[in-house]
């Protein structure tokens, strides 16, 4: 005899019972590495003509919205890259590797030790803003903002009970 679980499913599987739910859902791990490698492709989709890839976007807004110290940018941005620590010069090398092709393209400078988004860096941003935002609303598409907010709301709560906390 099948019972149904709280899922609406028939429960007593095997994989049900030891992991306490059916064997096709799955567990949050499993959504957030899915939805980062998707958004990756998508972000790639975007600059692939331009040579660029999600961190140098990511980079470059950091930059422009006034965060030019290396070292700060690869503190904010090391959840999204896999390596962390000083570079060369006191450059930040988990994104190192962006920065200098940014400024190698000539869209960002270094005016002591803060990076600053040239001219031709402001116009980058644009021309790359309107296939960024219609990249972030296919993804937000039939999500309305709260419960946007509340997914976000929700990651960083499993963010502090897993020992992250803001500033790290």
């Amino acid at each position: 005899m099948s019972t149904t679980g709280a899922t609406g499913r028939p429960s007593g599987s095997t994989a049900e019972q030891q992991t306490g739910r059916a064997p096709d859902e799955r567990p949050v791990g499993y959504w957030l590495k899915l939805v980062d490698r998707l958004i990756d492709q998508s972000f790639d989709d975007v600059f692939h003509r331009t040579g660029l890839t999600r961190r140098h976007w990511q980079v470059l807004n950091m930059i422009r919205d006034g965060v030019g110290d290396a070292t700060t940018v690869d503190s904010v941005l090391s959840p999204f890259t896999a390596v962390g620590g000083s570079g060369p010069a006191g450059q930040a090398a988990g994104v190192s590797a962006e920065i200098a092709d940014l400024q190698a393209r000539g869209w960002v400078t270094q005016v002591g030790a803060r990076w600053e988004v040239t001219v031709a860096g402001q116009h980058a941003y644009h021309d790359l803003l309107d296939a960024v935002s219609v990249s972030r609303e296919q993804l937000a598409e039939g999500i309305s903002r709260e419960q946007y907010e509340q997914t976000i709301a929700t990651l960083e709560q499993m963010a502090r009970n897993l020992g992250w906390s803001p500033g790290r």
